[in-house]
Parts: structure tokens; C-alpha cells; sequence
């Protein structure tokens, strides 16, 4: 109701209000799958080391995972396989697990 109030308010049209919930509901939760989930256990790593982005940057440098590739992670864009061996010591996984992350494999 309140996302039918918002678009009337709006004068936008509320025939399209269940589209924009779902849009949003899926966008909101937290994915399983693919770069953006290794970008979440990234942040999720970062959180549990309590440290600033600069410093969490510098950490992962010293793993030989560039400021740049850490961004584009979190920019969602597609990494190599040459980045698993870096990625799995920052988030204490195996390379294996990693793969499964990245790539959306299920057992």
C-alpha cells in the first residue's frame, strides 16, 4: 500500500507497482551467487577485520589483490581464475568453494 501510495503520489502508474516490488525485493536480497556474491564476502570480511576501506584495501594489496581488481569486484565485473588463489587466503575459503561462488554451482 505504502509503494501504491508513493507512486500516486508520484502520478506515477500503479498498474506497475508489483514489478517495482519484486524489482526491488530481488535487488535487496543477498546474493547466492556470481561476482556480487564474493563482493558481499568481501564486505562481510572487512566488517569482521573492522577496517576502513583504505585499510581493508591495503590488506587485500598484500594478498596480490590490487585496489583496482577489489573495486571492479564490487563493481560487479566478471574476475579470472588468476584472482581464486588471492581471493580464497583474504576470505579464508577454499578455491573450490570460491569457484562454487562465483560461478553458481549447487550440491
Amino acid at each position: 500500500m505504502a509503494c501504491t501510495d508513493l507512486i500516486k503520489k508520484i502520478g506515477g502508474d500503479t498498474r506497475k507497482v508489483n514489478y517495482l516490488m519484486e524489482k526491488y525485493i530481488k535487488t535487496s536480497e543477498r546474493p547466492k551467487y556470481g561476482t556480487r556474491a564474493i563482493a558481499v564476502l568481501l564486505q562481510d570480511r572487512q566488517k569482521e577485520l573492522d577496517l576502513s576501506n583504505q585499510e581493508f584495501a591495503k590488506f587485500c594489496d598484500t594478498f596480490k589483490l590490487s585496489p583496482t581488481e577489489l573495486n571492479s569486484i564490487y563493481a560487479g565485473e566478471a574476475f579470472d581464475d588468476s584472482l581464486l588463489a588471492p581471493l580464497s587466503r583474504i576470505l579464508g575459503m577454499a578455491k573450490e568453494q570460491l569457484l562454487k561462488v562465483r560461478d553458481g554451482s549447487e550440491e
